[in-house]
């Protein structure tokens, strides 16, 4: 194994693939940002974030660190993601002393050298569950790829305990060679902000309900829009207004058009792309935190909404469970009048919800873990 000489120390370098990361913060980004922030600092490694685009001004903060670097592609190979990942990548890494490669997004690039330890982090099954939920273009590349990454995995780095399952599910991988890494959040970054810090947040009403998310099909929005809808229409002075914060993703045109136009007409709040300081203000002002996802393999958003103390109203799925415990309540993905009543009964009589234990899901403790997997792969004492 190659290492880089120091007077004092060993620098292993580790490659990693920070496509998310060129893009506005979403789920997969921050556990990325997460676990390397976990590592600031750190003497035993070096990380280079290889990407076809510059990294995004939402995670300038990790561009700080001094055993962070980025190697961003350029020419014609390097336009387009998926190109970048099968033919310019796999070259690019070439050029480097790479000590092991880090694969975000659950897929290694099909010329990884042979003789670099590769680690996985895996996110969820949706290819394989919901893949009506997908661009068709993404899942292929998706079934392509899945399954010769998972063989050719060292380690799977799983992002909850359901996604382990799944992978023994699916691919039959050992559990010995799975750890359950969660999305890691800080306690110091919950920051309860109770002035607006931008013009748009001035905007919003007193009383909101958020939602956070990349808007996708996944995520169910159609089912709350319609709830929301029938709340509005029967109780015309309920006071709660719907303030959803994410990027437009993949959504059917005209659900995205009709979500588009109620938010020009004010009937409901979106705040695209939203900054780090109004994420904290929406989370600190919120009245309610919604989550109809009909599939997930972790949920940052819950997590968060959980860390600010937010009351929860969530999907009854399997991995809500695991995060918020007995914390939240749970209502049918399926059933819009479910939806519509909790809602309303909420505000009607607010109900106290049980503090959650978040511990586990502290950054120093993904990142340690972390950091053990990489050592051991490294053969780092």
């Amino acid at each position: 194994m190659r290492e880089k000489k120091s007077k004092t120390h060993k620098v292993f370098r580790i490659a990693v693939d920070a496509r998310p990361l060129s893009t506005p913060v979403s789920g997969v980004g921050k556990l990325i940002e997460s676990v390397l922030k976990g590592f600031s600092s750190d003497k035993d490694f070096e990380f280079l974030l290889f990407s076809h685009r510059p990294i995004h001004e939402g995670y300038s903060e990790l561009l700080k660190n001094s055993n962070i670097k980025t190697v961003i592609g350029e020419g014609a190979f390097a336009k387009k993601g998926g190109i970048y990942f099968a033919l310019y990548l796999p070259f690019q890494i070439r050029k480097f002393e790479i000590d092991l490669f880090w694969g975000t997004q659950q897929v290694f690039p099909l010329f990884l050298p042979n003789k670099i330890p590769g680690v996985l982090t895996y996110h969820d099954f949706v290819a394989y569950r919901f893949p009506e939920t997908m661009r068709p273009i993404a899942r292929l590349q998706q079934l392509f790829y899945l399954r010769r990454s998972i063989q050719r995995a060292n380690f799977v780095l799983a992002n909850s305990e359901f996604t382990a399952r799944e992978l023994q599910k699916y691919y039959s991988y050992p559990k010995e060679k799975i750890e359950i890494v969660y999305p890691g959040y800080s306690t110091k970054e919950i920051v309860k902000r109770r002035s607006a810090p931008t013009e748009r947040t001035k905007k919003l009403p007193k009383n909101f309900f958020l939602t956070v998310s990349t808007l996708e099909p996944r995520k169910n929005y159609q089912i709350l829009w319609k709830a929301y809808q029938a709340l509005k229409k029967e109780n015309p002075k309920f006071p709660g207004v719907w303030v959803h914060a994410g990027k437009a993703g993949w959504e059917s045109p005209e659900f995205l058009q009709e979500f588009q136009e109620a938010a020009q007409a004010q009937r409901l709040h979106w705040i695209d792309s939203a900054t780090e300081e109004e994420l904290q203000y929406l989370y600190s002002n919120a009245n309610l935190f919604l989550f109809p996802s009909i599939y997930e393999g972790f949920g940052i958003p819950l997590l968060e909404a959980l860390a600010y103390s937010l009351p929860c109203m969530v999907s009854d799925l399997e991995v809500f469970r695991e995060i918020g415990g007995d914390s939240c309540l749970y209502l049918s993905p399926d059933s819009e009048t479910e939806w519509k009543n909790s809602i309303l009964e909420y505000y009607k009589k607010p109900r106290k919800f049980k503090k959650p234990n978040l511990k586990k899901f502290e950054r120093t403790v993904s990142a340690e873990k972390t950091k053990k997997i990489f050592s051991k792969l490294l053969k780092l004492k």
